[in-house]
């Protein structure tokens, strides 16, 4: 499995770091992205990547900055050479880009695109590869869903957290028993130590972090890495992970 760390900014957009999306390819040569942060198909164009591999976008949660580059991935689907389908959270949201869709498109509806709503479990099952929900806590105020994502293949397990509740009660406990090869967490929510404490839990061989707010927390973040019983690995936009 390779892990290709497409946006890792938080919120907003910051110096050198695009929003967060993190696209995740196993052995067959299938690809999946999850969150889409923009401007992900610029980010994807400019390294020559070939778009008919992209299988699913799964978005963990409706806010902007998790789905602001969705609309030009849906858009240049036929240029691109691209069939995939997109996964969302809430039925307005599935709603919402079918009508953008059919606006921008004048048509009916995308062909080569696809919109699904998911819910807590097993999301997607395909070609040796499964994506499961696991319902998070950071939109737990307004009452909408948001989720976290356990993907497995190739022999591997890898957890991305998507946004989390500043408690972070939202982290599975299934994390603490079932070993993973690599979490993908925030730090934007709560403060690195008790980030870090959380993490201490969790039966992972290495946790890498993003959409960290401020950006003076890598900082402090790497101060607690040393004595940490998993490896830390704080990535650039641009960065890789072969697990």
């Amino acid at each position: 499995m390779k892990i290709v760390f497409l946006g890792t900014s938080y919120g907003a957009p910051s110096a050198g770091r695009h929003q967060q999306s993190i696209l995740v390819e196993t052995e067959n040569s299938d690809a999946y992205i999850f969150d889409a942060g923009a401007p992900v198909t610029d980010v994807l164009v400019n390294i020559g990547y070939d778009f008919s591999r992209i299988k699913g976008v799964f978005i963990s949660h409706l806010h902007g900055d998790h789905m602001n580059g969705i609309n030009d991935l849906i858009n240049l689907s036929e240029f691109l050479n691209a069939r995939f389908t997109v996964y969302l959270p809430e039925k307005r949201g599935v709603e919402a880009l079918t009508a953008y869709t059919e606006m921008q498109l004048d048509r009916p509806c995308c062909e080569r695109v696809d919109f699904r709503q998911y819910q807590v479990g097993e999301v997607f099952d395909e070609n040796g590869c499964s994506v499961t929900a696991y319902p998070t806590a950071h939109m737990e105020n307004s009452g909408r869903p948001s989720f976290g994502f356990m993907i497995e293949a190739d022999r591997k397990k890898v957890y991305i957290t998507g946004d989390l509740h500043p408690a972070l009660k939202d982290i599975p406990a299934e994390l603490d028993g079932l070993h993973t090869d690599l979490i993908v967490t925030e730090c934007a929510h709560f403060t690195p130590s008790e980030l870090y404490g959380r993490l201490g839990r969790c039966n992972t061989d290495r946790v890498a972090f993003v959409h960290v707010m401020p950006p003076e927390r890598y900082t402090e973040l790497g101060t607690y890495a040393p004595d940490a019983c998993f490896d830390s690995f704080f990535p650039d936009d641009g960065d890789t992970l072969i697990l």
